[in-house]
């Protein structure tokens, strides 16, 4: 490990981080870039592909909550480094033996395992790398750099596989390598807890689910509209790489040529991420208002491609299917500024972002198999319930954003406000 605090090691732990952070979740989200590929290898169907997650997502619920405990018992560096590492080795195994749906699965329960601390290690690591002064610097640069790798490390396999014709195991060895280098970074340049507390920097987490605070919390609107938020910018956030296999099995390009909108689409377009706080904080000054006028948008957007069809102009169609990211990547990256228009008192915020963040489960658990099942059961029009889907998920993201300006007004007028007064007595 490299050790001191001047302005480059600084920047060289948070682009670790950040690296780490754009490469870490490639293997688990392969379909998002290489759908058609991951399908062809393991010979399997769209709701088996789908299913993959769904496994992990199942698998991963209660290890996450194992995980917490750990990431407060175990050092964040040793962690963060075992996932990473974790993540390299089971992209080399996969890459090197016989492939079959069998072994995927088993890949992502591993996946699930080698991860279930690593997101609470991070958020620590990053909140405090340059004391808590500097956490909204940290955040706005290691997004930054999580994009651009995230995109690099799809990109470069792209061209690998593309260039020397090695299908998924060309892009397994690939990531494998990416990894590595991820892992090195971390070893090289983050500290352990021992160094930093030496420094005066004690590693803090989010405030955690308190079982004391559920009763109260689930007795309040907001906990529910960020249940709501949630769901919805992640479902159109997540599932906009539909337009992969909707361009090679509709428009009929080919795989390797969608695989390259797709980076672009799922990766490149992140740098309009930070567009959503300026929308919500400069120009609407709302959270739930930006909610509105975007969800409204994305909406109409999910709808076009029904016009698409094998006879449309393909390099409009492949063009235009990368516009609704640059709305719904603005979107999510404001996902959780709703708080502030929620009147969620801070003692109890931790528990009821918390029990909203559950609805990503959903996400990552059921529509995938859902949507997968939807394409082999209905073929090219299962394309169509899809987006179908997703219109109306904005419909209910501005519903949700709608409740959330009435609970606010109530709020602000004193009509309504959280009583926590048995849970100060208890205090």
């Amino acid at each position: 490990m490299i050790k001191g605090n001047n302005r480059f090691l600084k920047f060289m732990r948070l682009f670790s981080l950040g690296y780490v952070g754009g490469t870490i979740y490639l293997l688990m989200y392969v379909r998002y870039v290489f759908y058609e590929q991951t399908m062809t290898a393991l010979n399997c169907t769209n709701a088996q592909l789908g299913f993959l997650n769904t496994v992990c997502s199942i698998v991963s619920f209660p290890l996450s909550l194992i995980g917490a405990y750990w990431a407060d018992k175990l050092d964040a560096k040793n962690v963060i480094l075992f996932s990473v590492g974790g993540i390299t080795v089971l992209s080399f195994v996969w890459a090197a033996i016989p492939h079959s749906y069998t072994v995927a699965v088993l890949i992502f329960v591993g996946q699930a395992v080698v991860m279930m601390a690593y997101w609470a290690c991070l958020i620590k690591y990053i909140n405090n790398l340059g004391g808590e002064d500097e956490a909204g610097n940290s955040f706005g640069m290691y997004y930054l750099i999580n994009g651009l790798s995230g995109a690099f490390g799809n990109a470069f396999p792209l061209w690998v596989v593309t260039k020397f014709d090695l299908g998924l195991r060309g892009i397994l060895m690939t990531y494998g390598v990416i990894t590595l280098i991820a892992t090195v970074l971390v070893w090289l340049f983050l500290e352990d807890e021992k160094g930093l507390a030496e420094r005066g920097i004690q590693l803090k987490g989010d405030e955690p689910i308190n079982i004391r605070h559920i009763p109260y919390v689930l007795k309040w609107p907001g906990t529910y509209i960020i249940f709501f938020a949630y769901l919805t910018t992640y479902t159109l956030y997540a599932n906009v790489s539909y337009f992969n296999p909707f361009l090679i099995d509709v428009i009929g390009i080919d795989p390797d040529a969608s695989s390259v909108y797709s980076v672009i689409r799922s990766y490149g377009a992140m740098v309009i991420a930070p567009v959503g706080g300026i929308m919500a904080d400069k120009v609407f000054k709302s959270t739930s208002t930006w909610y509105i006028v975007a969800f409204a948008i994305a909406g109409v957007m999910w709808a076009i491609p029904f016009m698409f069809g094998p006879d449309s102009n393909v390099t409009l169609v492949c063009i235009y299917s990368i516009l609704p990211s640059l709305v719904i990547f603005a979107l999510y990256s404001v996902t959780y500024s709703i708080l502030r228009e929620l009147h969620i008192p801070t003692m109890v915020a931790g528990t009821a972002i918390g029990l909203g963040s559950q609805s990503g489960l959903i996400v990552d658990g059921v529509w995938p198999t859902m949507f997968g099942s939807w394409l082999d059961k209905f073929g090219n029009t299962g394309y169509t319930y899809i987006f179908t889907f997703m219109i109306i998920m904005c419909i209910a993201g501005i519903l949700n954003a709608m409740w959330a300006k009435s609970l606010d007004k109530k709020c602000k007028s004193g009509q309504k406000s959280l009583d926590l007064s048995g849970l100060q007595k208890n205090n």
